[in-house]
Order: C-alpha cells, then structure tokens, then sequence
C-alpha cells in the first residue's frame, strides 16, 4: 500500500488514535500538544524538512482526535442534571421512529424541548408499555416520564450499555405508559419514513411474514419482524452481515444504477449524478448507521472520480470515510459496527486476493473474517468456523434477492401488480437462501464461543498479519525477516488469547454476585478450577435474556466453557429465566434444583451443599427455594435464594447450620425475609444484596437495611456496586464492587496477622 497513492490513511489513523487515547488525557494537555505540534510543522517546513514536518502534522492530528474525543460537560439545562430519578412531563421532538419489539413494546427517543414549565435538552430513550398511538419521526410529543441516568449492567467482560448510549448522546432513559403519551402536533412523517414504511409495507403484502422479514433486513436492515430462529441461524452461520445494510447493499445499489443509466445510454456523467443521488437519499431512508455510512462515503467518492475523469484509490477513499464520520460522530470509534465495517472492508482491499471467480470469492471471505476476528471476539466471543464456506453460498443467493428486491420494491411505487411479478421471482431465492444458512448453523460447532483477547493478543495479532502482508510484497533480506517474525507474533497473539482457558487453578474460593437487575446470577469458582452458577437471571417473553446477554459472556472471559454444575433455586424468572440459554450455550455436568435431592460437593478445598428443605413449605414457592451454603477454610457464604420468614423460622428451628460470613440476602431485600431470627442465627460480616436499579417494588426494604446494619453487617448492593467479587483462600477475603474498582479486604483469623 502506497502513502503516495493512500495519503489519508496516516491521517485517518492519527485521528482514530487521538480518539481512543482521549480519556488518558485533559483536554487542556491536549490543546498544548496540538500547538506545539503546528509550531514545530511550520518551523520544520521552513527548514526543508518535509519528512519531520509530516511526522509533526500527524501528531497535531492525533490530538486533534483527542480534543474531538474528549467527554463535553452536559450542559446546564440537560435534562441529566435534574436529580434523578423523578417523575417529570417532558415535552420533546421524536428523533427517530418508534422502534416496536412487542404489539405493547415500544421505544421513543425524544429530544428534549421542555421539562415541566422550564426550557430543556438532552436525548432520552423512552420504553413505552402499552399500544402508542400512531407517531412518526419529528413529530412533538408530551409525557410524563419515570427519568433515570443511563446506566446498564455492570459486571466485568460484559457489554457497557451505558457507554453504548453514551456514545449515542444518550444519557437518560425512562418509562411510561403508552396511553399517556400525547402528540402536540401532526407534523406527517418524512418522506424517508414515508419510503421506507411503504417499501416494509408493500414487501409484507407480498411475501409470507418470515420471508418478507429477511427480505426487508437485506434490502433495510430492518429486521424487527425476523423470526428469533432466522435471526440466530445467520448469526451461527457466520453471515449475519448480510442483515446489516454495508457496502454490500450499497455497492449493489450505486452499480445497478449506474447500469441502469447506461442501458437507457445516458452519458457516464449523469449516471454518475444519478447514482450518487439514489445512494444518498438510500441512506437517508435506511439511517445512519456506521457502516451505511461508510459505504455511502466510500460510494459517493468513486462516483465523483467518475465524475472528474480520474481514478479513486479505494483505501483513500476507505480513510476519508473514517475521516468524515469520525469528525462528526468520534465515538462511532468505539461502535461494535463502525469497526466491523471498516476492518472488513480495509482486510479484503490489503489482501493479496487469488484470482478465479471461486478461489477469489474464497480469498475474499478469508481476508474479511481475518480482519474481523479480534474484533468478534472482543465484543461478540464468536469464532466463527463456518461463515468463511457458507458466504460462498449466501453472499451470490443475498446479492440476487438485494438486486430482485429493490427493483420490486421500485415497481411496488408504481404498480402493484407488476411489483407482484418480481416479489414472485424473489421469494425461491429467500427460500434457498433460508435453506443454505440453516444447513450452515446446524454444522456442529458453527461457532465458537471463546475469552475476548487482551490488548497484547490484539496488538501481536494484528502486527503479525501486517508482516505477513509485507513478507508477501516485499523481496531481498526483508522477507527472510518478515515472514519469521509475523508466524512468531500470530502464535504469541494465539498464546495470549488462549490463556484464560488453559490458565492453572489459583487455588481461591471466588464468587461473583453478578448485576443482572431485579434477579439473581451467581458465579461460583472452586479452587480447583471448576464453575458452578447459582441461578441465571431474567429472561422469558419480552424480556432481557440476562442468561444469554451477562451471564453467558461474564463466563466465557473468565474461560469458563463448562459448567460443573447449575443450581436453579426456584422456577421463578428472575432466577431461572436466563436457563434456557445456558443450557443451549454451556456443556453441564450436573443440574440441582429444590425439587431434585442434592448431595454435598467437595472442589479442592471448597464445599457446597444445600441447607434443609422443609416439607411444611412445599407449596410455596419462595419458601421451598434451594438454600445453599459454601465453605473453604474460615470463609463462608449462604445463599438464601428469595425464601420468606417462615422458610427462615423453620431453618433456625431444625438447627441447619446457618453461620455464615457472606450472606446473600433473600428476595433481594424484601419486607418479608431476612429476619432477626435469622440474622442471629447467621451471624454475617458482609451482607450482599442483588437488586434492580429501577425496581418498583422498593427494594431494598428499610426495614431489612435497618436490621442488617444492627447486625454489623458491611452491605454490599449490586444497583449501587456492580458486580460484587468475593476471594477467598480460607484465611482472607477481598471484596471487589466492580462499577469503582474499589476492593475491601478483611482478615478471617482473628490471631492472624493479614
């Protein structure tokens, strides 16, 4: 890769680099740096030193990137300011589209305009419950909104939703009934809605529902309606990008337009025109998104070559792209998707491509899912093994039905039954294609789920492929150095990315009470290495499967692939919500429930076994919970499920052993658990309580607090917390509350020095 041919791509990596170092830095040293990197460019281009001028430039920019990067203050009337939580009537300006997930689901992003009586600002997304009435995009609404800071689960390894919505300009959210939201105008939808509801429209007219669903994910990247099956089989499959509107989509468009032009011989410069129009306003239609975006950018730019007569090097083009959207929006850096569409695109034109239709087609699924790999790892813990053959058949089946589609969905504005004709010639296509992806996501072990790699599995990794790159255009000397030293730098980045898998046992008790909200997940790691998970969180119709999206991922970056055991406490679905999709994505060795007799467990120097169950309780669900307790050497942790005072009476009158260091209070703190009785029985240091930010049934209770801090027991709350980490070697215990990185340490052995 030349830099006479790509001189944007050292500026677009400086940019970039400023952006990701921007929290390391104040501004105010940033701002210095960038002058003194402008003093020292002009006074080395008045010297002739061009080449230490550049180098200079580049550093200007990287703080440029910094200072466009750095975190802005909310402003004094952002809605973020206010004190919350409380309950206020917003009045704002819809700036998207209500997004639906369930016929009484829906989501509003409003920008503020007024709160209370008072001018104000700010985004918030809103969750609705209950049917909305019919909104659009720009439209004024008003409502009063339960208003919350953003924040999401806070648990290591697992995705920072709040700094997702951050990166969105999102920094509040809220609820409220649907019947209370009030439209303050009837401004008509846009006519980017209007096309796209009327393309969604006239696709689901014509097609049966699933196929008109992928149909309009292809075309759209909408796939709300897509059947949760469809959806999971392309993710399987290796070939979810497909689904989300890139370059592919747009490539297809800006080429089928221009051949169109040409075939109605219209001259190369208005087709050029014509086709940069269709691309835009496609943007515009389907939304900004980083990769459509990126491929609009990279299209427009070609085109406008076109235009001028003159050649548009692609990795120029790719930097410029980079350049732009960053400028404008520098926290798509950090975007699961602006990174997905740019290494993937940047991969296959830096790579030496075979020629032939099938091994270039092969070549140029390697290069993508090379780039990409680090970055599915880090944010998806997905290897896929399978996508690099089954794009073979998708991407020909997905580029037909795209090219088929579009022009029904054209023909649909104006004739529905010509339209009909070429809906009619899509769908064996989508079925073929349904077909092909299935049949990939059921090839065993399809994907792979493994620990996202560290900042040196990265960095080796991608070094590594840079020489490999250079062995293969360089000659001489260099060769014999580069091809060594790449092949040493891709087995320490394996080596790195490995470890958390087949890393000794540290021979510490740790248990990890996870924030899954309003429910309960516990990691329990033996000192021998092996996991057992005490509940699984949410999960269930119309709720966050916190299984699937904490649990599962907080697993597989501590490289933990096999569970020794899962204890499902009791059926209710903030504890066994989230089984089905440990079960589907977990090889389990044993599964205990109150209902099925356990026995003690010994690992390594650990214990854990259930306390008694009473047959007086039988019928009542909290109270006949699996109550379990783990021991190692002074450290002792009960896990009291959401039992009730008479699960708990009964406890102390049987004489179960209940003195504990650590325990884990019942029903999240409710009124109705956590005794005197108990507490006296238990005796705990620490208290640690799982609890939802924003539940709405007031826990925890005052009551129970009260009692608990009368008991001298620390408290630890994982609403507050995060994700609270217990380790133990029987003789010390640490505490980690994960959202301050703040740990605690207390010694056991009260003649012990610690």
């Amino acid at each position: 890769m030349s830099l006479k041919r790509t001189p944007l791509a050292p500026v677009a990596a400086a940019f970039g680099a400023g952006i990701a170092i921007s929290a390391l830095a104040m501004p105010e040293v940033l701002l210095v740096a960038w002058l003194v990197a402008v003093a020292a460019c002009l006074v080395l281009l008045a010297a002739g030193r061009l080449e230490a001028a550049a180098v200079a430039l580049l550093l200007g920019v990287v703080a440029t990137g910094g200072l466009r990067g750095a975190v802005v203050p909310l402003p004094p009337g952002h809605v973020g300011n206010l004190g919350l939580p409380r309950t206020l009537r917003v009045e704002g300006r819809l700036a998207a589209e209500p997004r639906r997930w369930a016929p009484d689901r829906a989501r509003l992003l409003v920008d503020t305009e007024r709160v209370e009586d008072l001018p104000g600002t700010g985004l918030i997304q809103v969750t609705t419950y209950g049917v909305l009435p019919p909104l659009t995009e720009g439209q004024r609404v008003a409502a009063p909104l339960r208003l919350h800071p953003a924040t999401g689960f806070r648990n290591p390894g697992t995705y920072d939703v709040a700094a997702h919505l951050a990166r969105e300009g999102i920094h509040v959210v809220a609820t409220t009934r649907a019947e209370s939201v009030e439209p303050l105008d009837d401004p008509g939808p846009p006519w980017s809605v209007r096309v796209k509801r009327a393309s969604v429209a006239a696709i689901g007219s014509a097609l049966p529902s699933a196929s008109a669903a992928l149909l309009a994910g292809l075309l759209l990247g909408d796939r709300t309606e897509l059947p949760r099956d469809i959806d999971d089989a392309f993710r399987r499959a290796g070939v979810y990008h497909v689904l989300a509107v890139s370059g592919f989509n747009v490539g297809i468009l800006a080429a089928s337009v221009w051949a169109l032009c040409r075939l109605l011989r219209l001259p190369h410069r208005p087709s050029a025109v014509t086709a940069i129009v269709v691309v835009v306003a496609f943007a515009l239609v389907v939304g900004p998104e980083p990769s459509v975006l990126r491929a609009v950018v990279m299209a427009v730019l070609v085109l406008v070559a076109s235009l001028l007569d003159r050649d548009a090097s692609v990795t120029n083009s790719l930097a410029l792209a980079a350049l732009a959207i960053l400028a404008v929006r520098p926290s798509d850096l950090f975007d699961p998707g602006f990174q997905l569409s740019f290494a993937a695109t940047f991969g296959i034109v830096v790579a030496p491509l075979p020629r032939g239709v099938v091994v270039g087609a092969v070549g140029v699924s390697v290069a993508a899912q090379l780039a990409v790999l680090p970055i599915t790892l880090t944010h998806f813990n997905q290897l896929s093994t399978i996508g690099v053959v089954a794009n073979l058949g998708v991407v020909p089946l997905a580029g037909v039905a795209t090219i088929v589609g579009l022009v029904a969905v054209g023909l649909s504005f104006l004739s529905e039954g010509i339209a009909a004709v070429a809906f009619d010639a899509v769908w064996p296509v989508l079925l073929a294609l349904r077909a092909v992806v299935l049949l990939a996501a059921r090839v065993p072990g399809a994907v792979v789920h493994l620990p996202a790699p560290g900042w040196l599995a990265v960095t080796s990794y991608v070094a590594g492929l840079a020489l490999l790159l250079g062995w293969h255009g360089s000659r001489g000397n260099s060769r014999r150095v580069f091809l060594p030293s790449g092949i040493a730098l891709v087995v320490l980045a394996v080596g790195c990315a490995a470890w958390p898998l087949v890393r000794p046992a540290d021979g510490l008790l740790r248990l990890t009470v996870l924030d899954v909200g309003q429910g309960d997940a516990i990691v329990v790691e033996m000192p021998d290495g092996r996991a057992i998970l005490v509940d699984t969180g949410s999960g269930g119709p119309m709720r966050l499967d916190a299984g699937e999206r904490v649990v599962a991922p907080f697993l597989w970056n501590r490289g933990i692939l096999r569970l020794a055991g899962i204890a499902v406490t009791h059926d209710d679905s903030d504890h066994a919500g989230g089984a089905a999709a440990i079960r589907r994505l977990f090889s389990i060795d044993e599964e205990w429930t109150a209902a099925v007799p356990m026995e003690p467990h010994r690992f390594g120097r650990a214990v854990i076994a259930p306390l008694p169950s009473m047959a007086a309780v039988a019928g009542r669900r909290n109270d006949a919970a699996l109550v379990l307790r783990v021991d190692m050497g002074l450290a002792s942790f009960l896990l009291a499920s959401d039992i009730g005072a008479l699960r708990e009476r009964e406890l102390v009158a049987v004489g179960a052993r209940l003195d504990s260091t650590v325990l884990k209070v019942a029903h999240h703190g409710s009124r109705s658990s956590t005794g005197v009785e108990l507490l006296h029985a238990v005796g705990p240091r620490l208290a640690a309580i799982s609890v939802g930010a924003r539940n709405s049934y007031g826990h925890p209770d005052a009551g129970v607090m009260g009692r608990l801090a009368a008991a001298g027991a620390q408290i630890y709350r994982t609403d507050r917390d995060g994700a609270l980490i217990f380790e133990t070697d029987g003789g010390t215990l640490t505490v980690t509350r994960w959202a301050a990185r703040r740990v605690d340490r207390f010694c056991l052995d009260p003649e012990a020095i610690c």
